[in-house]
């Protein structure tokens, strides 16, 4: 980490953090106090300059458009907790079980690389294949390299129910590492990770995700490029909070936590509904920002679509019912960010309404507001800026330099993903079940052309709304260019994800 200060003190307890340099902090604060200011620069005139016109509408398109203000201040008031660890010797004589998983259909060369790696993992350690279809192939590769087959054909609870499964009836070990088998570990995976449980009140580390495919397509480079700032400034400052998340792969836990909330959450988000239990019953999380395996993201649209309706509908189930129910058990900060993170999925539903806003605006000729187009843009300005700025400057603390850059794919992806996460708002509100479907490790998949219809029906229908006004109005006053100018942006802003489909769909069929 080249911005580790040397001299840093090492915290009590033999834990592996020390500060960040007081300069970056220092410029931190400003930088932020600085982005808060732009915020409310922007919220002043948007909210007291005398521009509403229909207070529902109003209400409705403020939702829309300041969600997004206020989930990035929340993000940057936790960067000010940013911890940068530093590696420290692990401890001799733990006992450590790596558990990883397979389903009917994965490839045979992917568990080969995959158990191999785990193998080599120099940390002395027991493995375990959970396999769900029972593979003659797959045992005869466990039996060749010492791993232990597990045969959990007929185990309900899906990859939990397997983790479960084999802590009750196999696994001894007083830690546990769970591994996705698309995943390739480091020799070193171990030993930079066990130094983290010194104190005796931690119940897990997550351990940074990279992918080794993600220059293979630019849906893949976009979807990696959504998780950058999450595996860096973000995950890094929860660790200072003494509350890092659990993501599922490269997750490293204390069997005494596991145990003590009844084994790993059987949930359709079931790492955080693991985190969020371990944390409700007192145990503190660390992180390691350390890339200590890569593994797969999804390479085309339809996995990702897949993969994110799965996600999103397990996240709102959580904040729907996981959330209230572990709620006083929380601390403070544990309270503000599971409610940060259960409701992160709205963004698709704020998107929606970003979407069909100008459009019934313009042609119905009704507005939320009416203010000019030059001075909504000159008080917007201020916090776009900022934005930029603080998004680069917390970038010193990715995972890799690689990371770094304006994330323009991933902002096109996330805003072309809004259908995906309303579709996943209706079906935790209704109840709908979603099936645990383990992402497809297999490559790239055409992508279907009606993933693509809600898209499409939004860039005419903008295009359109924006043609209307030149045909129908006697005036386009500034009510009107506000509108055309929102339209214009989500028809460019939707574009990409059309053509990214598009693309996949024409390569596959080939």
């Amino acid at each position: 980490m080249g911005q580790m200060t040397r001299g840093s003190t090492i915290c009590d307890m033999g834990t592996t953090t020390v500060q960040v340099r007081l300069r970056d902090r220092i410029l931190l604060v400003i930088l932020v106090i600085a982005g808060i200011e732009s915020a409310l620069y922007y919220a002043d005139y948007w909210f007291l300059g005398g521009h509403r016109k229909n207070i529902i509408l109003f209400i409705i398109l403020s939702y829309a458009i300041f969600r997004g203000v206020g989930r990035s201040i929340v993000s940057w008031i936790f960067f000010q907790f940013v911890n940068i660890p530093v590696f420290r010797q692990a401890p001799t004589g733990l006992s450590v079980d790596i558990m990883t998983t397979a389903m009917p259909g994965e490839p045979y060369s992917m568990f080969e690389a995959t158990l191999r790696a785990i193998q080599n993992i120099t940390y002395p350690h027991s493995t375990f294949l959970l396999d769900g279809g029972n593979d003659p192939a797959l045992k005869a590769l466990c039996g060749g390299l010492g791993i232990t087959h597990v045969n959990c054909q007929g185990v309900g609870g899906a990859k939990a129910g397997k983790i479960n499964h084999c802590l009750t009836q196999y696994a001894q070990g007083e830690y546990v590492l769970i591994l996705d088998p698309d995943h390739i570990p480091k020799p070193d995976f171990l030993d930079r990770a066990l130094p983290c449980f010194t104190d005796d009140k931690v119940g897990f580390v997550q351990v940074v995700q990279a992918y080794y495919n993600q220059e293979r397509t630019v849906v893949a480079h976009a979807a990696a490029e959504q998780t950058f700032g999450f595996y860096g400034p973000l995950m890094m400052a929860l660790d200072g909070l003494g509350m890092s998340i659990a993501i599922g792969a490269n997750c490293l836990f204390r069997r005494a936590a596991l145990d003590s909330i009844g084994g790993h959450a059987v949930d359709l988000a079931e790492d955080a509904c693991t985190s969020m239990r371990v944390h409700a019953a007192g145990w503190k999380s660390r992180y390691l920002p350390y890339r200590a395996s890569c593994g797969l993201v999804p390479e085309d649209l339809q996995t990702f679509f897949k993969q994110q309706l799965k996600w999103a509908t397990g996240m709102f189930n959580l904040f729907f019912h996981e959330y209230p129910r572990l709620f006083q058990k929380f601390n403070i900060q544990e309270k503000v960010y599971y409610f940060f993170a259960g409701s992160f999925y709205l963004n698709g539903f704020a998107a929606f309404l970003t979407i069909i806003t100008p459009i019934l605006f313009l042609f119905f000729q009704v507005y939320a507001v009416e203010m000019p187009l030059s001075g909504f843009f000159l008080h917007i300005a201020p916090y776009i800026l900022f934005s930029f700025i603080i998004n680069l400057f917390v970038q010193r603390w990715y995972s890799d330099k690689g990371e770094h850059g304006f994330p323009w794919r991933s902002m096109f992806l996330e805003k072309g993903t809004w259908h995906i996460y309303t579709i996943s708002l209706f079906y935790a509100l209704a109840g709908r079940k979603v099936p645990y479907l383990p992402t497809p490790k297999t490559g790239a998949h055409r992508t279907s052309l009606s993933l693509l219809i809600p898209h499409m029906a939004a860039v005419v229908l903008s295009l359109a709304a924006i043609a209307y006004p030149f045909m129908y109005y006697h005036r386009i006053d500034h009510g009107t260019q506000l509108m055309m100018a929102f339209a214009l942006m989500n028809a460019i802003s939707l574009t990409p994800v059309i053509v990214w489909g598009l693309r996949g769909h024409l390569e596959r069929a080939q």
